[in-house]
């Protein structure tokens, strides 16, 4: 019975929080995104609904003498189809990835579509999960159709 009423209180603190939950609106942020294409985000939240962005990672290691970076660039947008609480919507992204290894470096391009969801406990913060179900490799060509990569991230937006 105690677990019940902890779960119970539990779901209403949850249900008060919604409450007053709204998405950004006219706000700049910042965030960070892990998992595939780990990295730094500027966003612009255009309205409730739309935001604008680009994400920009770098990661360098060294394994047994060999060292290898790489660098990440993509601006994206993100359509959000409902406002307050946990709100799902849609992603696209066009990415930008260059690895350096051994003196030789390699590039690609990429569209990325998916979708995601986001729940913003107010205009300021919020976090976000989401997956790609569409990747376009421009050059080199290639399409893929899955439910991975998936990402997970933080924003937080200011200037109101």
């Amino acid at each position: 019975m105690k677990t019940f009423m902890t779960s119970l209180a539990a779901c209403m603190m949850l249900a008060a929080v919604g409450t007053f939950a709204q998405n950004p609106n006219g706000q700049f942020g910042i965030g960070l995104t892990l998992g595939s294409g780990a990295g730094a985000q500027l966003t612009y939240a255009i309205n409730s609904n739309f935001h604008i962005g680009a994400r920009l990672g770098f990661q360098s290691t060294s394994v047994s003498g060999e060292s290898q970076s790489q660098l990440l660039f993509g601006p994206f947008f993100r359509y959000l189809l409902s406002t307050g609480g946990v709100t799902p919507y849609l992603y696209g992204e066009f990415e930008y990835s260059s690895v350096s290894s051994g003196g030789a470096s390699e590039s690609t391009t990429g569209l990325l579509l998916g979708g995601g969801v986001a729940y913003y406990w107010n205009a300021s913060f919020g976090i976000r999960g989401e997956i790609h179900l569409l990747s376009l490799g421009l050059d080199p060509s290639s399409t893929t159709f899955a439910i991975t990569p998936a990402r997970i991230g933080v924003d937080w937006f200011f200037g109101r």
